[in-house]
């Protein structure tokens, strides 16, 4: 609390410093009453230091710091206001008391000459805003203040007058306008909400047109009698709340002061010590055991080690360290073990002593001298082998104490020593770690659930009642893994092993209580308590927002500074580089979490964060008198002192079919009744959906709130933001962010009164039309839209507070738009300038003041448009080099009336030397300058010596680069369509790009080595006569080994230089994230990345295999073999899966790098026609897989080859390189005289080509579910053509002697297509068991076939039949009891067959969930009886009687319907109506049905679909469209 009122204290004080504001006070006679209220502020920061922690258990005192911490947050309000006005006044020009309130009305005159009115209205006026007028100012129409009613003004003041009465009536006669330094300036503009609006499109229509017209009234009027009363008022009740603390604090002194005493002292007392002895089993942490352990037992023979341990409170950190302390092979390791607790006391003397007590029998107590500890610790330790465990170390420990403490260890003797250090805070363990920290996270669900169980039931497997397991399980989920919250929260649930004890512990959440003993919110208040008091209010202050929710950085800086939580003592550091800061501290206390990162190696990274683990709730507990939430129904009582509010509408409105959000009147109720003092929000924010009723409700709370600092609403159109806009009131916001979704006309006029506004945000890809006037946002520091708003914007020179100014465009002659604009814009960051051409002069660039833009660091210029990133990335996806490059004249201006092209050159010179920017720029891009040497700044004297990245872009008559070695920062170097440059001398730097740079020849490096180790993206595309780079070759001079070749490189990219050779095998690094090679020479085209997907050959994928070789890529061609002189396998064993296609020319492939790819799942090879030819394939690879102890394929999952002429006994062979094998795929396989068999012996490569059969190992029966063979022509099965076959087929031709040892299916076989086999008469698939998986089995187009014998698919879920002709009995149908789903089309010769099973009472027919038919005689009344699961049926080529029509109706449960191709149906049946459950009905190809039935759809229905039927049909479902039953009419849905 009293952290709290210091802050509002220092925060209104500073205001009161600033000069223009004290100025502006003095000038409008309110000098007196200001000094006496900051009087009274710093009177009340006297007594505030005497409370001093006090206020703990003394309620009296709490109130009373309340109730002065609310008048501060008045007075902040109050003193902020006149600021405004201050503002308003310098934007104006107006003389501040030229208007007295009092005679003040509303001016609806425009900037475009609008005559002033200089009549005097009406009374009837004081309620009514204009917010319509003609050209000539007069006023069309007015909304009230009070309800927003709009008025038409046709008719004088009559309308108004009327209203007025009703209006009155309705809100009580002692009803006052609103205060017109409040809620009046947030209805000045305001218009009425249309609910379900008609009028959208010219709503629209009118923001359009006026997009350029100055709002009416932009000048808010205030009221100089009415601020000094309330200055007066707030002052006197601070001198009375400073009266009474100062009276509690002399009444209650003594009391209050050990009160504070035991305060202050508690948390250290509750912090337990901890000890060496493992109190409890450690589950899960597998990785980190391992890690740890091979660390700390690796052979080390002298040196210190430091590993730290890191991690929020209670997730594990301690026990991990007493695990590993208390490992066998650890002890054993170490002459000495010594453990810490360190805490936050860190006290040498005490660590000294505790230390000599384990490696000393002696007593050390009555020594006090640390440097006599130190000697005699140092006399026990020498020479001996130590592990030291520091638990819970925290950032007292400062490095030289930490050296001091550890001296006695760091001698000259040569000696092993390793310590542990355990710590809440990563920046103490980057510190004081000499090892990369081990960072521990929320525990698996698994081994959470293991841990939580035994704390709850007791030790071992009990598992406890069903009915507290289930509720132990959700609360388990609560605990978000946190081992410190299991062991609290399970000693709580044991004390009652009851259901009503368990739950009501989960509806309670009583592990969030701060007085539960060694819980999870104690130890975190223990952190919370060591943050400086701004770091509370950025941590605190994010819990308005959803668990979980991500945060970009800037975003929550951005946040943090509009409430004014972000402070800079440095007079030259921006309050963004401090608010980064803070962010960067909560992330290393534990408060925040990084949990992505978009653009990893550019300047612009974006990177989100989130309030990790229980972080958020527990942000909630301690923010709950200042920030509240309302999540959908979950509404709580919001306190009076609540400054910052979320509502959450996500659960309260759940879209429907249509795309509606139908209106939740509870939620409204619970908004109304819950936000009861919106008058002391500073936050506002909505996230989610919601309907246009709830508008009205929000219209509520904005009218009151004007005191908002920031508002934020999401999923809102632009209607609806123009409108909130008018309502609030712009006094003091400093953050909007609105997503204006499907803008596409202006911004809300009535922005532009926001004076004090310092981030506009409406989505980075919206581009709106900008107001006129908008240059008046003097405070603005961030405008986030499309890129090229700004540079709409006109004198936008007055926005001096602006820092990013992404595309400015120089304007020849145009007022508003002059270079000279930026001359006061000295707050910049980010600048780009394009249409340089149109500066004339060296002076006239001068006169942009770059170089006293002290805080720029990012800098474009350019004489053309400026391109945005995705422009350049689109540009540069050509792959053809044909037409690749622009002649350098082509860069050159037009002559636009005589100028030489000689003087374009000498004008862009003189002007690129007049933009000069400050010497700390860190990165710059030039863009199709048209001088040929490099401007005096970056040439002979290099003045930008903090350069980090250099863009040269365009610049086609630069010859001669700058000197890059005088740039000592510099670490990312981009060139492009630099079309004279030959030779380029780079640096050691992190990023290089060339592209597009025809003349280039050579790349060279001032240090190779360095190169090669700090190199992480290359880039070189489009260099044709680029024959050399250095880093690229294999000098003997270069010491460069292969493995460490490029160890750092994420991304290569290396495309259409034909002329450069690589000679080291790629990719590069383990970590390479993004390759890209085509066009090189010697070097195949590869695509992907180490370790997800790697493409080697032709990887375009919009051209289907088997069209002409023209499309193969040449290069790749060229491959003959793929072995480690192509690919460094030891950098791929993370890759998941690889493609090698069109290496038509490939003979070989190095299986034994193959089988260090230990992370292959997935192997494509296609169309590589001579890989596998028995005529070209080398003698070792034959060796190398009939050998029995070599697995090529240790991890490989699936393994497809097609078009690559592989034959006799290789398939063979290759199946038994992969052990794991589950998917099989062979295409076009030309086996002449081969079959599928199960191998029972491994047999020699003579022995299988003998019975030239496809053998598949033993070892696959339990592992393979599927083998596909694709167009395969077979002589012994009369050129059988399976197009999906998903097994080891097993078929039978008449021949009832089965051999036993041969032609059986795997046993993990799970689904099995068989398709337009010809010759096929009997199919019954085996199995070594009875235990099979075969769930899915297809049979289409097999005319021949006539039994089907299914004895052995008992686990059969799906069977589709179709097309099969001959098929006359299924035998075993009756016995599966698994069956779900049944498909039996055009099949006649099983009619005779089904017809008879359906009379037979099989259980079979009342588990079907899916049948679709084509036999009419067995659709009778009994047999619909049966189906009591049905859930989707389809009949098809049937002609229903009237019976079968009736028999419909008895399907109770049926949900879907489809009549397909019904060519002689005329009407549906009749009982169609009668399905109760009936949610879709499909029409197809029935063009006989003109009509519905008489009788009705089913009420139930949802969907109606109509494909290729009749006209009549089409015209009535059309008819039949509501938001209840969307219809469907050949394949579009009608839209309402």
């Amino acid at each position: 609390m009293e952290a709290a009122i210091a802050w509002l204290v220092q925060t209104i004080l500073a205001t009161l410093l600033i000069d223009k504001l004290d100025a502006w006070i003095r000038q409008v006679g309110l000098a007196d009453d200001v000094e006496k209220l900051k009087s009274e502020i710093e009177r009340v920061e006297m007594v505030i230091g005497d409370v001093r922690g006090r206020a703990a258990g003394n309620r009296l005192l709490a109130r009373s710091l309340a109730r002065v911490k609310e008048l501060l947050y008045d007075a902040d309000d109050v003193i902020d206001e006149l600021d405004y006005y201050r503002l308003q006044q310098q934007v104006q020009g107006d003389d501040p008391q030229a208007v007295p309130a009092a005679e003040q009305v509303d001016d609806p005159s425009s900037s475009r000459g609008v005559k002033k009115r200089k009549k005097k209205w009406s009374k009837a006026w004081e309620i009514f805003n204009v917010i319509e007028e003609d050209e000539d100012g007069k006023p069309l129409k007015a909304a009230c203040k009070h309800c927003l009613t709009p008025i038409k003004c046709e008719d004088g003041t009559s309308g108004m007058l009327n209203h007025n009465k009703v209006c009155q009536k309705k809100s009580g006669a002692n009803d006052q306008p609103p205060n017109p330094s409040s809620a009046g300036d947030a209805t000045e503009t305001a218009t009425p909400i249309v609910i379900a609006d008609s009028s959208g499109r010219k709503r629209r229509r009118e923001d359009e047109e006026a997009a350029h017209i100055t709002v009416p009234g932009m000048y808010t009027p205030w009221d100089k009698a009415e601020l000094s009363n309330r200055i007066q008022k707030i002052t006197s009740q601070l001198q009375n709340g400073s009266e009474k603390l100062s009276e509690v604090l002399k009444l209650h002194g003594s009391d209050s002061a050990s009160s504070s005493n035991h305060h202050l002292n508690t948390p250290l007392d509750q912090h337990q010590r901890t000890s060496s002895l493992l109190s409890m089993e450690v589950y899960g942490r597998v990785s980190e055991k391992g890690s740890i352990r091979n660390l700390i037992l690796e052979d080390k023979s002298d040196g210190v080690r430091v590993l730290p341990i890191v991690g929020i409170a209670g997730i594990g950190k301690t026990a991990l360290a007493q695990f590993v302390y208390n490992d066998p092979e650890v002890e054993s390791k170490f002459d000495r073990r010594i453990w810490v607790w360190v805490s936050r006391n860190f006290d040498e003397v005490r660590l000294t002593r505790e230390m000599l007590d384990f490696v000393s029998q002696e007593r050390h107590e009555g020594i006090s001298s640390f440097a006599k500890l130190q000697e005699i610790l140092k006399s026990h330790v020498n020479s001996k082998r130590l592990l030291l465990i520091f638990d819970d170390v925290w950032d007292d420990m400062k490095d030289c104490r930490w050296h001091k403490l550890l001296s006695p260890f760091i001698s000259s003797q040569r000696n092993e020593i390793v310590i542990l250090i355990t710590t809440r805070n990563l920046s103490v363990a980057k510190r004081l770690g000499t090892l990369k920290p081990v960072k521990l996270s929320a525990l698996e669900n698994d081994d959470f659930w293991l841990l939580f169980k035994s704390r709850a039931f007791g030790a071992g497997n009990y598992e406890g009642p069903r009915s507290l397991s289930t509720i132990g399980r959700k609360i388990a989920d609560k605990l978000k893994g946190n081992p410190l919250a299991a062991v609290s929260t399970g000693a709580l649930l044991r004390e009652h092993l009851t259901v009503d004890h368990w739950s009501n512990i989960l509806e309670n959440e009583d592990w969030k209580s701060l007085g539960l003993s060694e819980g999870i919110m104690p130890a975190l208040m223990l952190s919370y308590d060591q943050l400086p008091y701004h770091l509370q209010q950025c941590f605190s202050y994010c819990s308005i927002f959803p668990n979980k929710h991500k945060f970009l950085g800037k975003d929550l800086v951005y946040i943090w500074i509009s409430q004014g939580f972000v402070n800079s003592t440095c007079l030259n550091k921006r309050l963004e580089e401090t608010g980064w800061e803070y962010l960067t501290d909560l992330v290393n206390l534990g408060f925040f979490e990084q949990v992505e990162q978009e653009q990893e190696f550019s300047p612009d990274s974006q990177i989100w964060y989130s309030e990790c683990g229980h972080m958020h709730d527990f942000a909630r507990m301690v923010s709950r008198t200042e920030c509240a939430t309302i999540d959908g129904l979950q509404c709580n009582k919001m306190l009076p002192t609540v400054h910052h509010l979320s509502i959450v509408t996500g659960s309260a409105y759940i879209q429907d079919r249509c795309g509606e959000f139908p209106r939740n009147e509870k939620f409204e109720e619970n908004i109304r009744n819950t936000v009861t003092s919106a008058s002391t929000l500073r936050t506002l924010v909505l996230l989610g959906h919601y309907d246009s009723f709830f508008l009205r409700v929000l219209q509520d709370i904005l009218q009151k709130a004007h005191n908002l600092r920031l508002l934020q609403m999401s999923a809102a159109g632009a209607d609806f933001n123009s409108l909130m806009c008018s309502l609030v009131n712009p006094t003091h916001l400093r953050y909007v962010k609105n997503k204006f979704d499907g803008l596409d006309g202006a911004l809300p006029l009535v922005l532009i009164k926001f004076y004090h506004l310092q981030v506009l945000d409406v989505g980075s890809s919206v581009d709106p039309i900008v107001p006129d006037g908008m240059h008046k946002l003097v405070s603005l520091r961030h405008l986030v839209a499309e890129k090229g708003v700004d540079s709409k914007i006109a004198s936008i020179g007055s926005m001096t507070s602006l820092q990013e100014l992404h595309e400015f465009n120089v304007h020849f002659r145009s007022s508003g738009f002059e270079i000279t604009q930026l001359q006061s814009m000295n707050e910049l960051v980010e600048l780009g300038v394009s249409q340089l051409h149109s500066v004339k002069t060296r002076k006239e660039a001068y006169g942009a003041g770059l170089r006293d833009k002290v805080h720029l660091a990012k800098l474009h210029l350019s004489w053309k448009d400026a391109l945005s990133d995705e422009e350049y990335a689109l540009s540069d996806k050509e792959y053809s080099s044909d037409s690749s490059f622009e002649s350098s004249e082509e860069l050159l201006p037009v002559d636009d009336g005589g100028q030489s092209s000689e003087s374009f050159v000498d004008t862009a010179r003189e002007v690129l030397d007049g933009l000069e920017p400050h010497m700390g720029l860190k990165h710059l891009q030039i863009s199709w300058y048209i001088g040929t040497t490099s401007p005096t700044w970056l040439a002979s004297n290099i003045s930008v010596t903090s350069l980090q990245t250099l863009h040269l872009d365009g610049c086609g008559g630069w010859r001669i680069l700058p000197s890059l070695e005088s740039l000592p920062f510099l670490t990312r170097l981009k060139l492009r369509n630099m079309q004279k440059v030959i030779e380029v001398l780079v640096p050691p730097l992190e990023e290089l790009v060339l592209i597009k740079m025809p003349k280039l020849t050579r790349c060279s490096s001032t240090s190779v080595e360095g190169l090669n180790s700090c190199l992480r993206v290359l880039r070189i595309e489009k260099c044709h006569a680029l024959a050399v780079f250095d880093l690229f070759e294999n000098d003997d001079e270069i010491e460069i080994e292969q493995r460490s070749w490029l160890p750092g490189l994420r991304k290569l990219i290396l495309r259409y230089c034909p002329c450069l050779k690589v000679l080291n095998h790629l990719p590069p690094s383990i970590t390479c994230s993004e390759l890209l090679i085509t066009g090189v020479s010697i070097l195949p085209s590869m695509k992907g990345s180490s370790s997800e997907k790697l493409s080697i050959g032709y990887f375009d994928d919009y051209v289907e295999y088997g069209l002409e070789d023209e499309y193969f890529d040449k290069n790749s061609d060229e491959l003959g073999i793929l072995d480690d002189k192509i690919l460094a396998f030891h950098n791929l064993r993370n890759l998941k899966s690889m493609r090698i296609d069109g290496c038509q020319n490939l003979m070989s492939i190095s299986f034994e790098g193959f089988s260090q790819l230990v992370s292959l799942k997935n192997l494509e090879i296609w169309r590589c026609k001579k890989l596998f030819s028995p005529d070209v394939m080398p003698e070792h690879t034959l060796e190398y897989l009939t050998a029995a102890n070599w697995k090529a394929f240790p991890c490989l999952e699936s393994l497809s080859i097609r078009l690559c002429g592989i034959a006799g006994t290789l398939p063979s062979l290759l199946l038994r390189q992969a052990p794991g094998l589950e998917e099989f795929v062979l295409d076009e396989l030309p086996i002449e005289e081969g079959d599928w068999s199960s191998e029972e012996h491994d047999g020699s490569l003579t022995g299988l080509a003998q019975d030239g059969l496809v053998h598949i190992p033993l070892n696959l029966i339990s592992s393979l579910k599927r083998i596909t063979t694709w167009h395969c022509a077979r002589k012994k099965l009369n050129k059988w053509e399976c197009s999906h076959l998903f097994s080891s087929l097993v078929l039978k031709d008449g021949n009832d002697d089965w051999p036993n040892e041969r032609c059986l299916l795997p046993t993990s076989l799970e689904e099995l297509e068989i398709n337009s086999d010809h010759s096929l008469k009997t199919l019954q698939p085996c199995f070594p068991s009875d235990l099979t998986n075969l769930k899915k089995l297809i049979v289409w187009h097999c005319p021949d076939l006539e039994a089907l014998e299914l004895r052995s698919c008992m686990m059969l879920e799906e069977l589709r039949i179709k097309g099969c002709e001959s098929l006359t009995t299924i035998e075993g149908l009756q016995s599966l009891g698994s069956l779900r789903h049944l498909e039996v089309s055009l099949c006649p010769g099983l009619h005779p067959y089904l017809e008879g099973f359906s009379r037979q009472g099989y259980q079979l027919w009342s588990r079907l969930e899916t049948l679709e038919i084509t036999v009419p005689s067995v659709f009778t009344m009994s047999f619909c009886q049966r189906l009591t699961s049905l859930r989707c049926l389809k009949l098809k080529y049937l002609v229903l009687t009237e019976e079968q029509g009736r028999a419909l109706a008895l399907l109770n449960s049926l949900q879907q319907l489809e009549f397909y191709s019904f060519s002689r149906l005329v009407d549906l049946p009749a009982g169609l109506h009668a399905l109760p459950c009936l949610k879709r009905l499909k029409i197809s190809f029935c063009w006989g049905i003109s009509r519905l039935p008489e009788t009705g759809l089913p009420r139930s229905l949802e969907e109606l679909e109509i494909y290729h039927c009749s006209k009549e049909l089409d015209d009535q479902c059309r008819l039949l469209a509501t938001s209840k039953l969307r219809v469907k009419i050949d394949e579009h849905w009608l839209v309402l």
